[in-house]
């Protein structure tokens, strides 16, 4: 397994510091603080820019707070201050750990949630019904509180080589007396990556071919299940070694009596949503009275009923034909005539040394960070995904406008590579 470095470079650049206060900030809800922890954001960046440039920032404090939302947890939150250097650590290590997930493993991956691993599990039985005959679902008894800190901060170590990173990750990894704090940025990437041993064992050496875990819960689907209980008694023997325990509530079914993974319940033929969410759903209806509020709830409630075959009930709830925005014909022309371009805005940091398709950009875009950027946009060829960066480089503005006078320069393939210039500063360029 390759161990990743260089990382405090990207972790410390004034880009990366400064997104990372703005999200945090975001979520603070109290209008009256956010306006006092906005007036003292040079401040706390210049603190912590120097506290993670030498290694020594430290989470120093944990509010508890309990939190009941379909069940009872125990969250764990640090100071304000403390959220933004966690974040900014995390923003970085998060996109250079997740490389080493198997495809088919997630939650809180960038580009692989729920959604996506529920439509490669479904494309995955459609295209072999009588391989996918059987399943095997289990759930880990209190992951997160049970998660072995010794274990854990191995596992960073054969991953990470940073020295100036590393002692970092660690003090998040064993900021509470036992286990992952609730409420950490971190220990989501933790919890992943504690079982990632495992997942690559499963695929690897015993060549399980329909494989997936979502955090703490594992499927496995197969035409025997004979074969499952075998992987099964395989699977307790590592998680045991790990010091985790499988909930009493494991089985193995045959896939037509419905798979509930993911939020939703797959027949094989089909897919329904949860039960339980379906009741949560229509009772918060049923009590609403805000206008915004309903359209919020109808809002996440469709975003999971597109997925699986729930047109009836969306109607039968909400009394809305579900549509497709495909079918509406509507189109979006903005009033200042730039150019939108679809996916997210990705920091430069996070597709340093990947081979990007460019399509198009536009100019004199105007950002926290300052005014005329360009905003530019690719597409990830191994992926199909789509995204989006701004800069302000110069070389990188002359060389776009100099492929915009070229007859089809566009789109054109590259791979952006960074440079480190004046201390800790960060140039990026195309390849």
């Amino acid at each position: 397994m390759k161990r990743v470095g260089n990382l405090i470079a990207l972790i410390t650049s004034d880009e990366n510091l400064s997104d990372s206060y703005d999200t945090v900030l975001r979520n603070v809800k109290d209008l009256r603080q956010r306006a006092k922890l906005a007036a003292m954001k040079d401040t706390t960046l210049a603190r912590l820019k120097t506290e993670l440039a030498n290694g020594t920032f430290r989470i120093k404090g944990l509010r508890e707070l309990v939190v009941v939302e379909n069940k009872r947890r125990l969250i764990k939150a640090p100071c304000f201050s403390d959220r933004v250097g966690c974040h900014a650590v995390m923003r970085v290590v998060d996109d250079a750990l997740h490389k080493s997930l198997i495809s088919t493993a997630t939650a809180n991956v960038r580009g692989k949630g729920m959604h996506a691993l529920f439509a490669k599990m479904r494309s995955d039985i459609r295209q072999d019904p009588k391989g996918t005959a059987y399943f095997y679902k289990c759930d880990i008894r209190k992951y997160y509180e049970s998660i072995d800190q010794t274990q854990l901060v191995e596992c960073l170590r054969r991953r990470v080589k940073d020295k100036t990173v590393l002692p970092i990750l660690e003090g998040f990894a064993t900021c509470t007396e036992s286990g992952l704090a609730i409420g950490m940025r971190s220990s989501q990437c933790f919890g992943s990556i504690y079982l990632s041993d495992i997942d690559h064992y499963f695929k690897e050496t015993l060549h399980v071919r329909y494989y997936y875990r979502y955090c703490d819960d594992i499927v496995m689907l197969h035409h025997d299940k004979r074969q499952l209980w075998q992987w099964r008694d395989i699977l307790k023997a590592k998680l045991t070694e790990k010091k985790l325990e499988i909930k009493p509530d494991e089985c193995v079914r045959p896939l037509s009596e419905g798979l509930d993974f993911l939020g939703f319940v797959n027949y094989g033929t089909h897919a329904r949503l949860r039960k339980r969410i379906k009741q949560r759903f229509a009772r918060k209806m049923a009590k609403v009275r805000s206008r915004k509020r309903r359209q919020q709830l109808m809002g996440s409630f469709k975003g999971m009923a597109v997925h699986a075959e729930c047109n009836h009930l969306y109607y039968s709830i909400t009394h809305q034909k579900m549509r497709k925005f495909s079918e509406m014909g509507v189109s979006f022309t903005p009033a200042d005539g730039k150019k939108r371009f679809p996916g997210k805005v990705t920091r430069l940091g996070a597709i340093v040394n990947k081979t990007i398709e460019v399509h198009d950009y536009e100019v004199n875009v105007k950002t926290s960070q300052g005014e005329d950027r360009y905003i530019v946009s690719f597409r990830d060829p191994q992926t199909g995904e789509w995204g989006k960066f701004f800069t302000a480089s110069e070389e990188m503005k002359s060389i776009l406008d100099q492929i915009s006078d070229i007859e089809d320069g566009f789109p054109f393939e590259t791979v952006i590579v960074s440079e480190v210039f004046d201390g800790n500063k960060i140039k990026y360029r195309f390849t």
